[in-house]
């Protein structure tokens, strides 16, 4: 059976009736409101007897550069159906949003998800601290302004592979002397057996040989990968005899 899918709209009407004034937005596919009353509304769809969203499928954040907006796809499962709430937060340096932990149980560990990698907090919640990177770690890896480096520039291509700037067939400006380069990053333990010669050789996530590089990886692919006839250590290795077998007669047997 098909889970129908109630308009944002719809959910609008619901939501300003009991609450003037929370609704941002709506369309056909979610329905916005404001952050600080996220917590209220939440209950609100939860116990409704028409909607009865008594179940979470899932927490996300998005960020749009100058707000962050929470979403919220909730179910019912009695009902089969299901509807998208969005809590909006202008609040983009230090963004906050109600902790909806005890109306869904299910959100506990998917707001710390959200604090943990776009730093988004939830006032509330009871036990909010980071659940994949450590206490400590710089920032938030999802932001968009994550690890920003001087003049706008991010680690990394600016554009996905081959999709070069109109005329160009490369990045002069990665190849350019004083081009964007990717920050050092510390490292917390000592490296294991071959990991400092494998991060020199690739560049690692943020190493020099890597994307956001102005440093040309030429010489190093010309190792891992010799012409044929010559060895990574500079020897000759023997040519592989590509010989040309004769065609097997019909019916699979030779005479």
């Amino acid at each position: 059976m098909t889970t129908t899918v109630i308009p944002g709209t719809d959910v609008a009407e619901r939501i300003q009736a009991v609450f003037p004034g929370a609704v941002i937005e709506a369309n056909q596919h979610s329905v916005t409101i404001v952050a600080g009353q996220v917590a209220e509304v939440a209950h609100f769809l939860r116990d409704d007897d028409e909607l009865d969203c008594k179940y979470l499928n899932t927490l996300l954040g998005i960020d749009w550069l100058e707000h962050f907006d929470v979403v919220y796809v909730l179910s019912s499962l009695a009902k089969n159906h299901m509807l998208v709430l969005e809590a909006r937060t202008l609040a983009h340096e230090d963004p906050v949003v109600p902790s909806v932990a005890g109306v869904w149980q299910g959100a506990h560990l998917q707001e710390r998800e959200v604090y943990d990698l776009m730093g988004i907090g939830f006032s509330g919640h009871p036990n909010l601290k980071r659940i994949f990177l450590w206490d400590g770690f710089p920032g938030h890896p999802l932001r968009k302004d994550f690890l920003a480096l001087p003049g706008g520039y991010k680690p990394g291509l600016q554009r996905f592979p081959y999709e070069f700037p109109s005329g160009e067939r490369a990045y002069p400006n990665l190849a350019a002397p004083g081009g964007p380069q990717a920050p050092a990053v510390p490292r917390l333990r000592e490296p294991l057996p071959g990991q400092t010669a494998a991060e020199e050789t690739s560049g690692g996530q943020l190493g020099t040989g890597g994307g956001g590089s102005n440093q040309s990886r030429a010489s190093e692919l010309r190792t891992l990968n010799p012409p044929a006839g010559e060895s990574a250590a500079g020897g000759n290795t023997p040519a592989k005899d590509e010989t040309e077998l004769p065609d097997e007669p019909e019916g699979g047997q030779q005479a």
